[in-house]
């Protein structure tokens, strides 16, 4: 018991340092940016000594995909719960849809955004992240391809809808809470779900 105690400090220890980082590192993005955020600046945020940043993180980018894995994971749990509402009525799905996924980005906004600022240079994110769009595209084309509105049309038009809905979620909605919040939960889910609708039952 005597060994197992100091452990358990240090795990504490580190996982309170690196919740410190993230913390700096995301109000720093909301105040600025990506491009402007640099490790001094982030571990002056964080009260505590720069060197401690690589006990955690290779680079920036590293802090990114770590950090925003989270929220990777919430926005895919999000878009599960289309398939569990595939039976659903048109509005009852796409609520199903947008509010779990504006709730992500009202949460994570900040870190989402500079991850996709960040794939532009670096070829390891842009990998992660197109994988990750890809197996979004895919979950919902399955879905809406079930759909009345779609029962005649081929599986390249289905593909192309789900993949404009999913890119009209990351745009918006990084717009919108990217940084400092723009607009409020309700009216971004009213806003996309309204969008939605017109495109995969526009008989509602």
């Amino acid at each position: 018991m005597a060994v197992e105690g100091p452990r358990e400090k240090v795990r504490l220890g580190r996982v309170e340092s690196r919740a410190r980082i993230v913390t700096a590192a995301t109000e720093l993005i909301r105040e600025r940016g990506y491009a402007q955020l640099n490790v001094g600046e982030i571990m002056e945020r964080a009260g505590i000594g720069r060197t401690l940043f690589y006990r955690h993180f290779d680079d920036l980018g590293d802090l990114l995909m770590k950090s925003s894995q989270e929220a990777m994971e919430a926005l895919y749990a999000s878009e599960l719960e289309i398939g569990a509402a595939a039976d659903r009525s048109g509005p009852e799905l796409v609520t199903s849809a947008i509010g779990p996924a504006v709730a992500v980005y009202r949460r994570h906004g900040p870190l989402l955004r500079a991850l996709a600022e960040a794939a532009a240079g670096d070829q390891r994110i842009a990998t992660a992240q197109e994988a990750v769009r890809h197996r979004f595209d895919e979950l919902v084309a399955d879905v809406i391809g079930r759909l009345p509105h779609f029962a005649d049309r081929d599986a390249e038009d289905v593909a192309e809808t789900a993949r404009a809905l999913n890119l009209l979620n990351t745009a918006y909605l990084q717009d919108a809470f990217g940084g400092e919040p723009r607009v409020s939960e309700e009216m971004a889910i009213r806003t996309l779900s309204a969008i939605w609708l017109a495109a995969i039952d526009p008989g509602e």
